[in-house]
């Protein structure tokens, strides 16, 4: 009898009997919470990057489990507390507050939060106009005014006085007058001699250069001036969140984050309906987990939205299990294993594309 029991245990110690790996001779009960495109769980059975992931966890450690749905990561994380099941697979933050009730994967996923914004249409016959209104809002171009406008008036006074061939007529000779200015400035060339003399020779040598500085900077600060004007009120990441609005997902990371930001926001139960308000003109970003805003982005290309900025806020996903559980090593190895061969990457191509961010 004593033979026969250290053998058995000999057998255990060897793999021979799962139950030494799994801790469990019944089906694992495996629940599911979460958010797509981790999980789905209005599709029956769920689907989604965690299951796909899981399937191929309990292929190599030859597993079988029954699935439980919940409303929400919470809901889940206390079944798994109370021992209703082994398993809670989905986009399962690990934190330091949840470590103290239960125990995690290795991380699967690293995360965050990113911003959805409109993608503008492309630039269309009229855009100029927008550039002008811009160029009008510039006080650079109303000094460059003044100023052109100042030297006609001189040109025109001391043309009138001392050529007696200038136009005779005010609006003929005031056009006479800007042309000079204008073709002067901008060419540095022009048909207007100035003063007669060696002092008009003079005179217009400086003018000349002094045009030629003055097109240099004034391009240069119209060029600059106007891509900040441009630049200004884009949304480039969190820090430009401050003074827009934003809309969220009820009850999500995000909306937490904006929360303890102090930034202004409006919750929908979901995504869609927060980018569809977005797209009507009632916020001017959507902030919410990077894997669902990258999702949107490569595989509905139908919907006028890119995201912008880096991910911020950043966390880890994982799987979690009970305090102590036996499953938690082989899981591991398994998850370890999938890693390393590409497996799970490709996975992730499949949903976020193979330019993702995290």
């Amino acid at each position: 009898m004593v033979k026969r029991s250290c053998l058995v245990w000999f057998l255990v110690a060897l793999g021979v009997f799962p139950c030494a790996w799994t801790g469990h001779a019944e089906t694992l009960k495996v629940g599911f919470a979460g958010r797509e495109p981790f999980i789905n769980i209005k599709s029956n059975p769920p689907t989604g990057a965690a299951v796909e992931i899981l399937d191929q966890v309990a292929v190599e450690n030859r597993w079988t489990f029954d699935s439980v749905v919940f409303p929400d990561i919470e809901s889940g994380l206390e079944s798994l507390r109370n021992g209703s099941i082994d398993i809670l697979a989905g986009d399962i933050p690990i934190t330091h507050s949840a470590f103290s009730t239960v125990e995690f994967s290795h991380p699967y996923f690293h995360s965050g939060l990113q911003i959805l914004v409109p993608e503008k249409s492309t630039a269309s016959a009229f855009s100029f106009l927008t550039d002008l209104f811009d160029l009008l809002r510039l006080k650079m171009f109303w000094v460059i005014f003044a100023a052109v406008f100042g030297l006609t008036i001189f040109v025109y006074w001391f043309e009138k006085k001392h050529n007696p061939d200038f136009p005779k007529s005010r609006k003929d000779g005031m056009a006479e007058a800007f042309y000079y200015v204008v073709t002067l400035a901008l060419t540095g060339k022009s048909t207007y001699k100035g003063f007669p003399g060696v002092l008009g020779r003079l005179v217009m040598i400086v003018w000349i250069v002094l045009g030629i500085i003055v097109v240099a900077y004034v391009t240069s600060s119209i060029t600059s001036a106007m891509t900040v004007e441009k630049l200004k009120g884009k949304i480039h990441g969190p820090n430009d969140l401050v003074d827009k609005r934003a809309a969220v997902v009820e009850k999500s990371a995000a909306q937490g984050y904006m929360n303890e930001k102090g930034i202004f926001q409006q919750a929908f139960p979901s995504l869609k309906e927060a980018v569809k308000f977005m797209l009507s003109g009632g916020a001017d970003a959507v902030v919410d987990g990077a894997p669902q805003v990258q999702t949107i982005d490569f595989k509905q290309p139908e919907i006028p939205v890119k995201t912008t900025g880096p991910v911020f806020s950043k966390c880890t996903y994982g799987f979690a299990f009970p305090t102590g559980s036996p499953l938690r090593l082989p899981f591991n190895r398994a998850l370890t294993a999938l890693e390393e061969n590409g497996s799970i990457e490709g996975i992730f191509a499949s949903y976020f594309g193979p330019d993702r961010q995290n």
